[in-house]
Order: C-alpha cells, then sequence, then structure tokens
C-alpha cells in the first residue's frame, strides 16, 4: 500500500522526479532500500504498534463482521493517521501539499485498520483457545504477547515522544486517552480471570467507549491542523 501511494504521488508531481524525501529515498524510484524500509518500519514496526493498541481498544469496538471492521477504518484515521500526515514533514512541500495524496494517506490507514479488525475477526473464530493440557499452544500464545510487551515501550513512545515518533508534536493527548482505555481493558481482563466472566457489565462497557471516542476526537483535532499546515503548500 505505501509503494502504491509513493508511486501515485510521484506520477502526481512529475517535476518532483529526482529530488530526495525526507529519509533520502529518490521520489520516483522503485529501490530496494525503500521497500525494505517501508516493510520494516511501516509493516514491522508499525504492524506491532497497530495491534497493540488494537488489543486495548477492542473490546470496546461495538459490531461485529464486517460492520465492526468497516467501522475501526475511520477509527484507526483519527488516532493514526497523523503518523503519516505530519505537517512538518518537508515530502509535502516538495509534492506541493497535493489533497489526492493526502487522501490516499489517509485512505491507506483506513485499510489498516479495517483489515487488522477483520484478520483479528477471523482468528478469534478460528484458531484454538489455550487450555489446561495444552502446553504448547499456550506457550505459543504467551510468546506472542510477550512479543508485544517488548514492542510496548516503543509504541507508547510514537504517541509521547519527539524521538520516537519523529515528529515535532507527537499526538499527546491521543496518547493519555489510550493509557485510560488501557487501564480500563487491563481492569477487564483482571475481573475476567478472577470471576470467570464473559461480560465485562455496563460500567466497563461505557467507560472503555468513552475512552475510545476520546482517543478519536483527540486524534481528529491533532490531525486537522497537520491537513491545514501541508494543504498551504499546495
Amino acid at each position: 500500500g505505501g509503494r502504491v501511494v509513493m508511486t501515485a504521488a510521484a506520477l502526481l508531481n512529475p517535476d518532483a522526479a529526482g529530488m530526495r524525501t525526507d529519509n533520502g529515498e529518490l521520489i520516483g524510484a522503485f529501490t530496494a532500500n525503500g521497500t525494505l524500509a517501508l516493510v520494516i518500519f511501516g509493516g514491522l514496526f508499525g504492524g506491532i504498534a497497530a495491534g497493540i493498541c488494537w488489543a486495548i481498544l477492542s473490546p470496546w469496538v461495538p459490531g461485529s463482521g464486517w460492520r465492526r471492521a468497516v467501522l475501526v477504518g475511520p477509527l484507526a484515521m483519527a488516532i493514526g493517521g497523523s503518523f503519516l500526515v505530519r505537517g512538518d514533514n518537508t515530502d509535502f512541500a516538495i509534492l506541493e501539499g497535493d489533497a489526492l495524496i493526502l487522501a490516499l494517506l489517509l485512505g491507506l490507514v483506513v485499510l489498516i485498520g479495517i483489515s487488522v479488525a477483520r484478520l483479528d475477526d477471523l482468528f478469534e473464530r478460528r484458531l484454538p483457545r489455550p487450555a489446561q493440557g495444552r502446553f504448547g499452544l499456550t506457550l505459543a500464545y504467551g510468546l506472542v504477547a510477550l512479543a508485544g510487551l517488548l514492542f510496548l515501550p516503543l509504541t507508547i513512545g510514537f504517541f509521547f515522544s519527539v524521538a520516537a515518533c519523529d515528529c515535532s508534536s507527537p499526538p499527546i493527548y491521543v496518547g493519555w486517552a489510550l493509557v485510560v482505555v488501557a487501564a480500563i481493558t487491563v481492569l477487564w481482563w483482571a475481573v475476567r480471570l478472577a470471576t470467570g466472566r464473559s461480560d465485562p457489565g455496563r460500567g466497563l462497557v461505557r467507560a472503555g467507549r468513552l475512552g475510545v471516542a476520546g482517543a478519536a476526537i483527540a486524534g481528529v483535532f491533532h490531525l486537522i491542523p497537520q491537513l491545514v499546515q501541508i494543504l498551504r503548500f499546495a
């Protein structure tokens, strides 16, 4: 998806061909190094961060199946859109702030949200659950959870650290809203383990959904100034 957007950006701005991006890549050039960077930083690191966010958000997003996945798309754009659409990124000045490029980038984030939610739903219905006497399966799930925990500091840094997000203005308020949602989710996990309940109860559901809404609203208010700043280059 990232390669498609970059190719479209080059085609829409032929005068920018041969110029260097903020990361030192040539605009219009399809290189192995550029593709590898996308796979590692955009795909692997970004994917794990998206998975961690989804793990804490998913209990409070209503619906099921495709209806739920489609709902997650705009939510992903609100929470994560500013990581791709940054007003301090000089690439948008080179590309003259093209509105279509912005739409493609935000559309890519929407597709990521839909894909994560839909794949999670499919795995939830098909993968076996850990149980007593199935040590290998429980160990495998534990290792996956451990991998997520190892990347948790980096994911937190994306929302609170200038160095981690590689931006001048990280979405701090979005991060705090996600911290609140994470606390509610961890509380629900603790209640479920202690009591065996499968229903979090109305109080936790309301609190969780308010937290999700707060993260989305904070994300929109952080994203809009980025869009305005970029469109000034047009």
